[in-house]
């Protein structure tokens, strides 16, 4: 293969990995590197489309690959710290991020991977100068305020990151990082139907865009199935007073209302994010977990209003009514541990997320 073919090559990838079509460019730019091994265009590329998909210990064999191929380049040494950001090593990262920023200090990048390097290490302080440093050098790019937003994002300051990521969005109406991160922020919030509109948005440009779709994983599983369970639980609780007057109707409310509000997120989807949403919630341990817990209390709610429907109100409860009221209390604690157990299971903590930083 010519060197002009090889850039040819490189070129088609990255225009792949712009669109989303990961696989495709993986496969563009291994045509390339088996006549070329050392070909560090193909090389950055390749770490790209690693990161696009959170998978870090590959991204940082291909970061560190590029960098033994052209030491004197800061695009590897950039890429080398976001993938040690992103497997846990700040430490190398912070050392990675500054022989960025010595090679290239006119770039943001390698001040931005410094920053979160900086943050990972426990000094905020440091970290949020230098991405305001970041931000200086390219202020009309989204990137640094998206990867501002991203800190404010790690350390639970939400105002904050939302004004950086819609600023990254005024910037770059369809950067897709931000989008995914004002979702993840409307989900945290119980915003679940502008929630699910952000994340159809990006869905809808990049299908396998995994940040968006485990995002998405969330509104469906714990937003709407999570909501599911406490709007049947708390039928049930009001429903112990179904034989006061018209209380049995404040009963019957909580569960209309959810589904009121289930059908607007569902609403909100785009039809290629419903049919993903649908195969989740089919598929997944921790939605079918939550939908076991639904069914048992809905079993013991439908108990407890039927036999509060038979208790004299001028009485003390009799023990049937006692039963139901330990019951529901024990299926919700029931659900809860199991919802506890599979959620911690499924998900591990993380750092702060160096995902698409680099773009």
């Amino acid at each position: 293969m010519t060197r002009q073919a090889s850039d040819a090559g490189v070129a088609r990838a990255s225009a792949l990995l712009e669109v989303g079509r990961i696989d495709a460019a993986r496969r563009e730019i291994a045509a390339v590197l088996a006549d070329d091994p050392d070909n560090a265009e193909a090389l950055y590329v390749l770490a790209r489309s690693h990161q696009a998909e959170d998978e870090f210990a590959a991204m940082l064999d291909a970061a560190a690959r590029a960098v033994a191929v052209a030491p004197g380049q800061h695009e590897g040494h950039v890429l080398l710290a976001f993938a040690q950001i992103g497997v846990g090593n700040p430490a190398e990262a912070r050392a990675s991020a500054c022989e960025a920023v010595r090679l290239a200090p006119e770039d943001w990048r390698g001040h931005a991977a410094l920053a979160l390097a900086r943050l990972n290490l426990g000094q905020p302080r440091r970290a949020f100068q230098t991405i305001k440093q970041a931000v200086n050098l390219a202020p009309e790019s989204a990137g640094p305020h998206h990867i501002r937003a991203l800190m404010f994002h790690s350390i639970g300051w939400h105002l904050f990151a939302t004004r950086s990521y819609r600023r990254a969005l005024t910037l770059d109406p369809e950067h897709r990082p931000a989008l995914t991160g004002l979702g993840s922020i409307a989900a945290t919030r119980g915003w679940l139907t502008a929630a699910a509109g952000h994340l159809s948005a990006v869905l809808t440009a990049e299908p396998t865009n995994h940040a968006a779709r485990t995002e998405l994983d969330r509104v469906v599983i714990a937003g709407v199935g999570g909501w599911a369970v406490i709007s049947v639980w708390t039928a049930g609780f009001l429903g112990m007073f179904a034989m006061l007057p018209w209380m049995w109707l404040v009963a019957l409310l909580p569960p209309p209302l959810w589904l009121l509000w289930a059908a607007r997120t569902w609403r909100a989807l785009t039809p290629g994010a419903r049919v993903y949403a649908g195969h989740v919630a089919r598929t997944d341990t921790r939605a079918r977990v939550r939908l076991f817990g639904l069914a048992l209390c809905t079993l013991t709610a439908t108990g407890l209003v039927i036999t509060a429907l038979r208790q004299d109100a001028d009485r003390p409860p009799a023990a049937p009514m006692v039963v139901m009221m330990v019951a529901h209390v024990v299926a919700l604690l029931a659900t809860a541990a199991a919802i506890v157990i599979t959620d911690r299971k499924a998900t591990s903590p993380r750092a702060a997320d160096p995902r698409s930083s680099s773009e």
